[in-house]
């Protein structure tokens, strides 16, 4: 008997283990866990083993020192604006012929640009958010502002900044303000940009064109918000003005939908969302985020890999994601379904994002996009806290950008 089971335990099936590396926030790696466990219990002989990496850049880190030492993980969650190096650089495979029809179907469109290069599929969407005004209801109140009615153009931004930015305490200084403008490099500017016709990089896109009127005239609109209508203030840093959000002292501004829930639950006052203002009669908003890459080359763990990430973005989970963070449901069949109307009916925050990809855009694709981001934020830095003359700025920073890149 000894000997049957010694030779049941030598012959039996091994585990098939898989690496996932994740990014998602911190508040968001239990459901990662969760998730995860869940499929590892529905599939018996596959051990999906999460790893959290911290934030983008932190995994992004990682995932170079890896690709270095050709130890990838299995499957990892990467943000798009990186996936044009590992395409290039040839350590990911297009995935094509790998998605089954229904699968491709039910996954927007717009999704799936998301995760394309040249033509081909490198990757599913996973975490995508977009672009929408958050917005203080209390401030708004005290304002003597309808907080049902946010300003859905730029000039009743303008107007109802002038209302929102005040000297509370008498002293003759403005120390609450309307709103913040991030100087997060194009992040911050490119819904704006794209109201105004322009466009980051050349046709070819092989250069980036800062001196172009469009993005002139982007530069000096926001510029007026702190220099001529003074609803924005001058000297605070990037988290200066998050931390001012965060006390009531900033009345609205622009972020991630991804944050929606997380600002629900944490933020002293009652947080309301509304969609990006419309400028010029246009109404753009950023899309972004990030999605699910299989890296391995063995043959069996790629099938492995390819099931486990379309079960992450099933109808279920894309709902829950969207539900539990703020992040867009990829799919199709989960924006149709009834639980997500009865939720976005009692959560009518979460309504905006879905309701924004009528008009969301990807962003400009760009092997080297975060040097080139760095570099405009650097810029916009300069603009807004220096008052550095804006076309002097603009063609700098361009001849900066050119001649690192091409």
């Amino acid at each position: 008997m000894l000997f049957f089971m010694v030779c049941s335990t030598l012959f039996a099936k091994k585990e098939m283990e898989i690496s996932f590396w994740h990014s998602l926030g911190f508040h968001v790696k239990e459901i990662i866990d969760e998730m995860a466990d869940e499929y590892n219990r529905e599939h018996r002989g596959i051990k999906i083993n999460p790893v959290f990496q911290g934030l983008y850049q932190d995994m992004q880190v990682k995932m170079v020192a890896a690709a270095v030492t050709r130890q990838l993980p299995d499957v990892a969650q990467v943000q798009f604006e990186y996936l044009d190096s590992y395409v290039d650089n040839n350590l990911l495979n297009p995935i094509d012929d790998e998605i089954p029809p229904e699968e491709k179907s039910d996954i927007l469109d717009v999704m799936w640009q998301l995760v394309t290069r040249n033509g081909k599929i490198y990757g599913v969407p996973f975490c995508v958010s977009t672009t929408v005004m958050f917005y203080n209801e209390d401030a708004f109140k005290k304002a003597g502002l309808d907080p049902d009615h946010a300003p859905d153009t730029w000039e009743e931004m303008i107007e109802m900044g002038k209302k929102l930015t005040r000297d509370t305490d008498g002293d003759g200084v403005y120390d609450q303000y309307a709103m913040m403008f991030w100087t997060n490099g194009f992040y911050g500017i490119a819904p704006f940009l794209w109201d105004n016709g322009g466009s980051l990089l050349s046709k070819d896109g092989k250069s980036v064109v800062l001196t172009s009127p469009e993005m002139i005239r982007t530069i000096n609109m926001l510029r007026d918000l702190v220099f001529k209508y003074k609803i924005m203030p001058r000297t605070w840093t990037d988290w200066e003005g998050g931390q001012a959000f965060l006390t009531g002292k900033l009345a609205f501004g622009f972020f991630t939908s991804a944050a929606i829930s997380y600002g629900e639950q944490n933020l002293p006052w009652k947080l309301r969302i509304a969609p990006m203002p419309e400028v010029n009669g246009k109404r753009y908003t950023m899309l972004a985020g990030s999605g699910l890459f299989n890296f391995t080359k063995n043959r069996k763990k790629r099938k492995v890999v390819n099931d486990f990430i379309f079960w992450l973005v099933n109808k279920e989970n894309t709902l829950r994601i969207h539900e539990s963070v703020g992040y867009i449901p990829v799919r199709k069949s989960a924006l149709d379904s009834l639980s997500l109307k009865a939720f976005l009916k009692d959560n009518p925050n979460f309504k905006v994002p879905i309701e924004s990809l009528s008009f969301a855009r990807p962003l400009p694709t760009h092997p080297e996009f975060f040097k080139i981001n760095t570099k405009i934020a650097d810029m916009l830095e300069q603009i807004t806290l220096n008052n550095a003359d804006p076309i002097e700025a603009l063609k700098k920073t361009e001849q900066e950008i050119n001649r690192e890149i091409q």
